[in-house]
């Protein structure tokens, strides 16, 4: 799936939010075909930037509620100002759904590992803010010897 954002803010805290951005981890479910069973593995979300300074984020299409809440969206902007949905209509993008927006406030952002030094942190920066645009979805189909969404 492909997250359209629309990221501000002060220079140097946009880049650290892009190499948060590009750190996270999402878990990612597909069909083996040799065996048919489901496999869970790990990709790495993909930031990829724009045109006229917007951002394209690729990540698995199962996770796009834990990808709002992560990075700290939490409200409709999208149906709130115009500029929002002409760059939505420019990216051929479609509104994100208001199940994952309203299942993105239940979600953790952040997360404590028992008997561990070491948790997982939101992608929300000081001085940096995140504006969804709209989400694309990827082909789904065979690829690899796996039944698989594109990303």
């Amino acid at each position: 799936m492909h997250l359209f954002l629309f990221v501000r803010g002060i220079y140097h805290q946009v880049k650290i939010w892009e190499t948060l951005a590009q750190s996270q981890f999402w878990r990612w479910t597909r069909t083996n075909l040799t065996t048919g069973k489901e496999e869970t593995t790990l990709v790495q979300g993909a930031l990829r930037p724009s045109v006229l300074g917007c951002y394209e984020y690729i990540f698995p299409e199962e996770c796009l509620s834990e990808v709002l809440a992560v990075m700290g969206i939490k409200e409709d902007y999208q149906s709130q100002a115009f500029r929002l949905k002409a760059m939505r209509l420019m990216f051929r993008a479609r509104k994100i759904p208001k199940k994952n927006m309203k299942e993105a406030l239940t979600i953790p952002t952040t997360i404590m590992i028992n008997n561990s030094m070491r948790g997982l942190a939101s992608l929300q920066v000081d001085g940096v803010g995140v504006y969804a645009i709209g989400i694309k979805k990827d082909v789904r189909g065979e690829m690899y010897g796996y039944n698989q969404e594109g990303i």
